[in-house]
């Protein structure tokens, strides 16, 4: 005997109701807030899992086994094992074709529920009744066809009526969404140009696709303000031409504070704020004027100042400032100026370059103020370092300091005006670096024991007598010997002078 297994009986699942009348009933506007249409969205999903996966297998019949004999005689069709035939007569699918076909009764499962999630996104936030309840109605027909073929148990034809109508309302999204971008974009479009009829129209149409939509909201409540924005851009475009850029100003600020995105609004505020700089600029300039015409000229001087801080170089208020030196300073710049040159002419270059820089002080763009300054200063320089040289002709001795005298002179040579003062001093520096630059006889005497050395020349050794050829001047004579003290003399050098006797005699 071999046992075999009835196959189970399966109830049939009943038709999906809420798509039906969903179907049947009109298209209603939106009532409930978000959160409720997310709790109704998720209890539908889970009545309909409930009604394809859990139902059937709560009611499944439990499996009746029968013990049969089979006969010796028995065909080796009935005999062969798998052959699919049952003992009624009845013959089951082959196991692979009952996965097949459970397969697409899931599929067709998961497309239905695409076609639930998107058919309530259409009715929920994107109000289709109101211009796509005709596409709505076609598709909720082939979702119906589907419910009949499952029930059918023809599972392949329901899989393509449902995704036929998920498609359907997938494609009624698509065009819901293009409807209210276009929308927004005609209404946004007639907000700038100010046409209120056509922005109110635009974002009309986009709340009825999408009531919650952000941009539609707000742009319908600018559209609401056109009337009043529009009459402030006029008034205030009239206030520009009248050439009172500060009120026109004040009124784009008022439009900004009703609708800071209005068209055009920046750069016509960025106008109005260049008018008023040239209002305040013309102003200066003309306070400037007026209080040189009173004689007030530290307040002249001030106002055009303040008009050259706002537009550097202007020609204008340069002239002003040139005028207010003229009216203002010129007397005083004229009585400096022959004061300084009495002073040049006296050769007293410090109180020349004093009455230069008050001058300077006064308006330091006066060339000739400048050009008298640098001139006293280069005569003031010269006449202190010839006079140095002068008084210390002693330190021409060196090389070093002797080119420099020669430098120093060069200079002061090259000096226009040469006035009497500086005409003696180079007379007497030529002199000295004539005499100071020819080499005189020296005799040295020592007593051939006593190491000499002599500044600016070196080691001269030990010796009785040594002549040199030097230059005037100061020196200094070092003689060292060991056990004895050192000896340090200073000496001049002068033409015809006496030998210089150095001797280190006192010991330790």
């Amino acid at each position: 005997m071999s046992d075999e297994e009835f196959s189970p009986i399966r109830p049939r699942s009943v038709p999906l109701s809420h798509v039906r009348q969903t179907a049947d009933a009109p298209a209603a506007k939106k009532t409930t807030l978000p959160w409720r249409q997310i709790l109704i969205s998720a209890a539908v999903i889970a009545m309909l899992l409930m009604v394809f996966f859990v139902v059937p297998d709560l009611i499944r019949p439990p499996v009746v086994t029968r013990h049969t004999v089979v006969e010796p005689a028995a065909t080796d069709a009935a005999a062969e094992p798998g052959s699919g035939r049952s003992d009624a007569g009845t013959e089951a699918p082959p196991p692979f074709e009952a996965l097949l076909r459970q397969q697409t009764r899931e599929k067709a499962q998961a497309e239905l529920s695409r076609f639930v999630e998107l058919q309530m996104k259409l009715e929920s936030s994107m109000q289709v009744g109101t211009w796509g309840q005709a596409e709505l109605d076609a598709a909720k027909g082939l979702a119906t066809r589907g419910d009949e073929q499952f029930l059918a148990e023809a599972f392949e034809e329901s899989l393509a009526s449902y995704r036929a109508a998920s498609d359907a309302l997938a494609k009624l999204i698509e065009t819901g969404e293009r409807l209210l971008a276009d929308a927004l974009d005609r209404a946004n479009k007639a907000l700038d140009d100010r046409d209120q009829p056509a922005a109110l129209a635009g974002f009309q149409q986009a709340l009825t696709i999408d009531p919650d939509n952000k941009a539609a909201q707000a742009g319908l409540a600018r559209a609401n303000l056109l009337p009043e924005v529009e009459g402030l851009m006029r008034e205030a475009k009239n206030h520009e031409l009248a050439g009172d850029f500060r009120a026109a100003l004040d009124t784009y600020q008022r439009v900004e504070a009703l609708d800071p995105e209005t068209n055009g609004l920046a750069a016509a505020m960025d106008a109005a704020r260049a008018g008023v700089g040239d209002m305040r600029f013309r102003e200066l300039l003309s306070d400037g004027f007026r209080a040189m015409d009173a004689e007030q000229f530290e307040s002249a001087r001030k106002a055009f100042n303040q008009a050259l801080a706002q537009r550097p170089g202007d020609p204008v208020a340069l002239g002003g400032l040139e005028q207010v030196a003229e009216r203002k300073d010129l007397a005083t710049i004229r009585r400096l100026r022959a004061s300084a040159e009495a002073f040049e002419a006296a050769e007293e270059w410090r109180s020349a370059i004093e009455d230069y820089d008050q001058v300077l002080a006064l308006d330091g763009n006066i060339q000739f103020a400048k050009t008298g300054r640098d001139r006293a200063a280069e005569q003031e320089r010269a006449g202190i370092t010839l006079g140095n040289i002068i008084a210390s002709p002693d330190k021409l001795s060196s090389t070093s300091l002797y080119g420099q005298a020669q430098d120093i002179l060069k200079s002061a040579q090259a000096l226009e005006p040469r006035g009497p003062k500086l005409a003696a001093q180079i007379a007497r520096v030529e002199d000295l670096l004539t005499t100071y630059g020819t080499p005189v006889p020296v005799l040295f005497v020592s007593d051939n024991r006593t190491v000499v050395t002599l500044s600016t020349v070196g080691r001269l050794g030990m010796f009785s007598e040594k002549q040199l050829s030097l230059r005037p001047g100061a020196y200094t004579v070092i003689g060292s010997r060991d056990g004895c003290r050192d000896v340090r003399e200073s000496i001049l050098v002068r033409p015809d002078m006496a030998p210089v006797e150095i001797r280190c005699e006192e010991t330790f």
